[in-house]
């Protein structure tokens, strides 16, 4: 029976990580592809937001994602955790990486850093 390992990420969207591997005619053909859920930050219909998400895989899906490069910089940069225990992910997340580009902004987004106004600034064309 196959081993079952989880991925943790706190990825917006989901992220499908695809290896390609040399085809006829020097073309590089798909040889193999594994979806990571996302939707954290993401609020449901019933206003929760996850701040992680969990995706089940097998140990051929996990070695296949391991040879990936886009799937070895999420993880290197915190957006992605692989553990052979399934836990809570809001656990597990805590200790992440909490946002990627991606995410909606909040309002810690939109207060501004410099709440006077700049007066006497030039237009952007040039003139007021």
């Amino acid at each position: 029976m196959a081993k079952t390992h989880y991925i943790y990420s706190t990825l917006t969207g989901p992220v499908d990580y695809t290896n390609w591997g040399a085809g006829g005619a020097d073309l590089k053909v798909p040889s193999g592809n594994v979806r990571i859920h996302g939707g954290a930050n993401i609020p449901d219909g019933f206003l929760r937001t996850p701040q992680g998400v969990v995706t089940p895989v097998t140990s051929d899906e996990l070695e296949h994602l391991r040879a990936n490069e886009v799937f070895k910089l999420h993880e290197a940069n915190g957006f992605i955790v692989v553990s052979d225990k399934k836990v809570d992910p809001e656990v597990v997340a805590a200790d992440m990486e909490s946002r990627d580009p991606s995410a909606p902004l909040v309002e810690a987004d939109l207060t501004a850093k410099d709440p006077e106004p700049k007066l006497n600034t030039p237009s952007p064309r040039g003139k007021a």
